[in-house]
């Protein structure tokens, strides 16, 4: 018999000796068991929590410490009031200096104030001073047109009339101008008479210390015997405007009016006297204000 057939075999012998071990746990009664108790309730889910989490270092503050001072000994504290004792003496001391100090510089200040009141003081009445002096040369030292005389001659038909201007100053004058007139008048003029002038101004030149004539007038001889009778009065009256070489001078004018007295007996044997007359026989100092010629 082959193997196959032996395999065979075995298996059904395995089988018939299986079958009543099966029979007798079929028939045993099951086990009794007991009862178990019911799990708890499980807890409620907990809340997700991040899956970083940043932990961070707990800083504590320092600690409060108190430290209880030793009792001090009297010799302590003796020396304790001595120190505060010469600290209050030497802080009274530095408030009296301190004091003292201000009290000088305060002083000193209205002493430096006097001081200086009194120097500007000095110093306007030196400026004064020399600002007088520098006035005073110049007005010696600057030209002064004035009216020195009167020239004049009898050619038979007409008296010729000139007036003589002279220069009183150190210096020449500059840009003179003369002019002059004359007028008979039936009466006397006012004093306050506007005066006139027909021709335009002359230029003159005077040096230092000079004399020049500019300006004739020629009055007929008619005028002259009729004022020679008392029937007219005669008058001349002329103004001289000019400058100094001096910086920053104003302008000078001197003015004059006379009055032509006529004397003698016959036309041929006449005298003139020359009277000034009204109010205009001034000078630029006389007048504040300078009047241009006309």
């Amino acid at each position: 018999m082959g193997a196959p057939g032996l395999h065979a075999q075995r298996a059904g012998l395995n089988q018939f000796a299986e079958a009543p071990a099966q029979v007798a746990q079929q028939s045993e009664p099951p086990p009794q068991v007991a009862p178990q108790p019911e799990p708890p309730a499980s807890p409620p889910p907990a809340p997700s929590v991040p899956s970083t989490i940043e932990l961070r270092p707990v800083i504590q503050g320092p600690v409060p410490v108190q430290i209880v001072p030793a009792p001090k000994t009297e010799a302590q504290l003796d020396a304790e009031q001595r120190e505060h004792d010469e600290r209050a003496a030497l802080t009274d001391q530095l408030t009296v200096f301190g004091a003292l100090l201000v009290a000088v510089g305060a002083f000193l200040a209205v002493a430096f104030a006097v001081q200086a009141f009194y120097f500007a003081l000095a110093l306007r009445a030196v400026r004064r001073s020399t600002q007088v002096g520098q006035r005073n040369a110049v007005a010696a030292q600057r030209a002064f047109v004035y009216l020195g005389e009167f020239a004049w001659f009898n050619d038979g038909n007409n008296v010729r009339i000139t007036p003589v201007w002279a220069n009183a100053g150190t210096t020449p004058s500059k840009s003179l101008r003369v002019s002059t007139n004359w007028k008979a008048s039936q009466g006397e003029l006012a004093a306050d008479f506007v005066y006139i002038y027909a021709r335009p101004p002359e230029p003159l030149f005077l040096g230092p210390s000079a004399r020049a004539e500019l300006g004739t007038v020629v009055i007929p001889m008619r005028d002259i015997e009729a004022a020679l009778t008392g029937n007219v009065f005669l008058y001349v009256w002329g103004r001289a405007a000019y400058e100094d070489v001096f910086d920053d001078s104003k302008p000078h004018f001197f003015e004059f009016c006379h009055r032509i007295v006529v004397g003698g007996t016959t036309p041929n044997n006449i005298a003139l006297t020359f009277v000034q007359h009204g109010l205009r026989n001034c000078t630029d100092q006389d007048k504040p204000v300078y009047e241009p010629l006309a």
